[in-house]
Formats: C-alpha cells, sequence, structure tokens
C-alpha cells in the first residue's frame, strides 16, 4: 500500500511550511479517509472513510455545507449533512481493502473510530484523534506494518478532559507511543498541536525522535508518502 498524508495540522491556528493542511490520508490514490481540506476531493477518491466529524476532519462542518460527493462514504455515525452516509457496523470492505473499525475514545459528544487498513497481506491502522484506546479493542491483533497516530500534545498525558465518568481530548505522544509500539513495526506521527509551532518544525521533530526506543518514530509532513 501506498499511504500520502496530506494534512499535518490539528485544528489550529498557527501553520508552518509542510505543515498548513488539515488531516487526510489517501489509500493507493483510490481511498481517502478523513477530508479536512475540500480540495482533497480533487483527488477523485473512489470512496471516503471518516474517523469523525470534527472540522478537521471534515471540512464542510463549520459552513453546515452538505457533502455529497457519488461515491460510497463511510463513518462511525450518521450526520445531517451526509444523507447517503453509510454507518459502519463491523468490519467491511472497500475497492478491495479490508477495513476493521477499532473503538476510540476521543469526542464527548461525537463516536470515533480508528481503523486497521488490510491489503495483499499488509496492515497499517490510523487511529484517528485519541484520548485513549482501551486495551481490550487491541488485543488479539494481527502484526501491523505500520500506525498512523496524532500529535496534538507532546506532553505526557497530554489534555484530558472529564465529565462525570467519561473522559475526552488528546492523550499525550509518550502515552501513544507506549500503547501502540506493542502492535506495529513503525509509527508515524501527525496531526500536530500548537506545542509543534512554539519552535521551529527541525527542532520540534526532534522532540518527537528523541522518544525513539524500540521502534522508529516518523514525523509526517504535508504531501509524505510512505509504501508498506
Amino acid at each position: 500500500m501506498k499511504i500520502k498524508i496530506l494534512g499535518t495540522r490539528g485544528k489550529i491556528e498557527p501553520k508552518a511550511e509542510d505543515h498548513v493542511n488539515h488531516t487526510g490520508f489517501l489509500i493507493d490514490d483510490k481511498i481517502l479517509v478523513d477530508v479536512g481540506e475540500e480540495k482533497y476531493m480533487d483527488k477523485q477518491p473512489k470512496a471516503v472513510v471518516f474517523t469523525h466529524f470534527h472540522p478537521d476532519h471534515a471540512f464542510f462542518v463549520p459552513n453546515k455545507e452538505k457533502f455529497i460527493p457519488k461515491i460510497p462514504l463511510f463513518g462511525p455515525e450518521t450526520h445531517d449533512l451526509i444523507p447517503q452516509l453509510k454507518v459502519i457496523a463491523g468490519k467491511f470492505e472497500v475497492e478491495g481493502y479490508t477495513f476493521t473499525p477499532i473503538p476510540v475514545i476521543h469526542a464527548l459528544r461525537l463516536k470515533s473510530l480508528g481503523y486497521i487498513i488490510e491489503k495483499a497481506g499488509k496492515r497499517i491502522f490510523i487511529t484517528g484523534d485519541v484520548a485513549w484506546i482501551e486495551k481490550a479493542n487491541l488485543a488479539d491483533l494481527p502484526p501491523l506494518d505500520l500506525v498512523i497516530t496524532e500529535a496534538t500534545f507532546i506532553k505526557k498525558g497530554g489534555r484530558i478532559n472529564r465529565k462525570k465518568d467519561r473522559i475526552f481530548g488528546h492523550t499525550g505522544v509518550p502515552n501513544l507511543i507506549r500503547l501502540l509500539s506493542p502492535l506495529t513495526k513503525k509509527i508515524i506521527f501527525c496531526h500536530y498541536g500548537e506545542w509543534f509551532f512554539e519552535d521551529t518544525p527541525h527542532n520540534s521533530k526532534q522532540k518527537i525522535k528523541a522518544l525513539e526506543e524500540e521502534i522508529p518514530l516518523v514525523v509526517a509532513h504535508d504531501g509524505m508518502e510512505i509504501e508498506v
């Protein structure tokens, strides 16, 4: 599989060269996972799969525009702006790729899913935004060739909010490394928060690389391509 990371900036104001666009992942020029920028649809994907419906993952949400391209659209829950959306209830196939949804804790009022994507013996995991993933949802997974996850907060613990018995927000990069490293050969980080832009991108990348121990950690930029 060839994965193109179209955007690496979270829902924040700061930006830098090579870190301008919001979230989108293009799989083999066929399947688009999240549409943080309208221009991503110029890639003419054959299907779109959403992790959740925050504006930096679904560009049409802030202006309440209908999203009605004539291709299959998949997501974790119904949405008023996507009348033909197929709500994901379990493992599904599209364009020869198998998607296994993984429940992810992130937002208070929105459902979130990550996806194991498989084809020709290769497996990648796109987590989407993460406050946490219950370890039971990661148990018994086959070995992964690659995990793509977020880096909203570099500090351990990130920023986790609590309301009664629920948590929401973004965990920290060190927590994600500890959780995901046993599952994969490599982790790619994107979806950077404000911390990333407080220094030069080079120095911020080094802060992530400094956490590297057992497996490679890759710091993505807009337009980065990787093959597995």
